[in-house]
């Protein structure tokens, strides 16, 4: 009995690192763990080390740049850093945006579940996801074989803090002595993805958005302090609720100005080509003096083209401080997420703006804002990340695209370092409205397409 506990208990120990040569094998088992890991913002260092780890199993080299559970940034490379060869530079995200465990999720959020053929939980695409991609496709271009004649390295950059804008993560890396070690040529992060109907009268047409700029975030307070009758029951028109109320109506009735800048403009000009006809005719020469009648006409009729030739703001909490329903709160405060164009005069425009039109005993703040950053040209890069696509979807438009969010991009672009953003695989309505939402999801297929695009991608780099 003895003899046959030892060969179980063997048995068992060798099964488990076959099941752990097999994970590390399949990029969807890697995901399905990843994901388990919970890095929510402030708590990455556990999801680093694991990616890490895996990095340096497939014969990477790895670089740590800060260590701690807030922010652990690291690199893993085809080449080692010292040789500071120029290098092609794929970045992803280790943090998540927190979940309520309890909402409306179809399996939990932190389990990694794959149901037939999608995997679930938080950060499948927002942007784990992109991260596994990048890595697998870095491991195939390991197991081709490294050229002593290579001059173009390779580096996947893992960040932390990207969801709460950056400051833990790409902010530390911009700066001279870690990102002359990077020395990168070009960036490709998150971006846009490939979307259907969204193209009028041509629904089944495939259309990848390549971010090469970004609109600019500016988060910012709005309070009001007043001194009023602190009982419910006696009226009175003067209360921070009713004084805030009244700012917030006049900013959410202020016309969006229609500002149709170069970004804008390639985009429209794209778009204009694939619809054709007399709207898209317009689309392409949108800046002629002629159509400009037109202009608002056609671009609030979609609600894609209204972000990219406008600044948006958007109200995302109301609060007061804890106290009775009979009780008038003395404080009223109000949160604005603004995203503005990329042109350094839009700024003091709203700041200018909400003074303007806000009641000056309101105290306005501004909280965070992501910093400055110049659109990246279309190249060579984009070029080539445009033909790795087409290698993959044959039939997909690509187009340039401003990205109505910010991401970790922006940084490198503020430091002139070219920055593409896409996610490199067809997404549909659902997987978008899930991401940073309940039931985020990712298919099994997207996993596969973008390990093909991306090693497309940097094989042009080795040539």
């Amino acid at each position: 009995m003895i003899k046959i506990s030892c060969k179980i208990y063997i048995y068992f120990i060798i099964l488990c690192f076959a099941n752990t040569a097999v994970s590390q094998t399949n990029p969807i088992q890697v995901l399905s763990k990843y994901i388990k890991i919970k890095s929510v913002s402030g708590n990455e260092k556990a999801a680093g080390q694991y990616m890490k780890k895996l990095c340096e199993d497939f014969g990477l080299y790895t670089t740590v740049f800060s260590d701690t559970d807030s922010s652990y940034n690291f690199c893993a490379s085809l080449l080692p850093l010292e040789k500071n060869y120029p290098s092609v530079l794929l970045i992803n995200h280790l943090d998540v945006v927190p979940v309520d465990e309890n909402g409306n999720w179809k399996h939990p959020a932190f389990s990694g579940t794959v149901d037939k053929d999608t995997l679930y939980g938080r950060g499948a695409i927002d942007m784990k996801g992109l991260a596994v991609i990048q890595l697998f496709a870095l491991k195939k271009m390991k197991e081709r074989g490294v050229s002593d004649s290579l001059k173009t390295n390779s580096i996947i950059l893992f960040l932390s803090g990207e969801e709460t804008g950056g400051q833990n993560g790409a902010a530390k890396m911009i700066k001279p002595d870690i990102l002359n070690q990077l020395n990168p040529l070009v960036v490709f992060g998150e971006g846009g993805g490939g979307l259907k109907g969204v193209i009028d009268g041509k629904e089944n047409e495939l259309c990848f958005f390549v971010s090469n700029a970004e609109k600019k975030s500016l988060w910012i307070k709005l309070e009001a302090t007043v001194k009023s009758h602190g009982h419910g029951s006696v009226p009175s028109s003067k209360t921070a609720n009713r004084l805030l109320l009244k700012a917030i109506q006049k900013i959410e009735n202020t016309e969006e100005r229609i500002i149709i800048d170069k970004n804008a403009e390639q985009t429209f000009k794209a778009l204009g080509s694939i619809i054709g006809g007399y709207k898209g005719f317009i689309l392409k020469h949108i800046n002629w003096w002629l159509f400009k009648p037109l202009r608002r006409k056609v671009i609030h009729s979609n609600e894609a083209l209204q972000t990219l030739a406008t600044n948006s703001y958007q109200l995302t909490q109301i609060l007061n401080p804890q106290g009775a329903v009979n009780q008038v709160s003395q404080t009223a405060t109000a949160y604005y997420d603004c995203r503005l164009l990329p042109n350094k005069s839009e700024k003091p425009f709203l700041m200018k703006l909400l003074f303007r039109i806000v009641d000056p005993r309101i105290k306005i703040t501004i909280l965070d804002e992501s910093p400055e950053a110049e659109t990246s040209k279309l190249d060579i890069h984009y070029e080539r990340l445009k033909q790795s696509l087409q290698n993959t979807f044959p039939t997909a438009h690509i187009i340039p695209l401003l990205f109505p969010a910010t991401t970790d991009n922006s940084y490198f672009r503020n430091v002139l370092v070219p920055a593409f953003g896409v996610l490199p695989f067809e997404l549909n309505q659902g997987m978008v409205e899930s991401v940073h939402g309940n039931n985020e999801k990712i298919p099994v297929i997207a996993i596969e397409q973008g390990i093909k695009v991306y090693e497309d991608l940097l094989l042009f780099y080795q040539k």
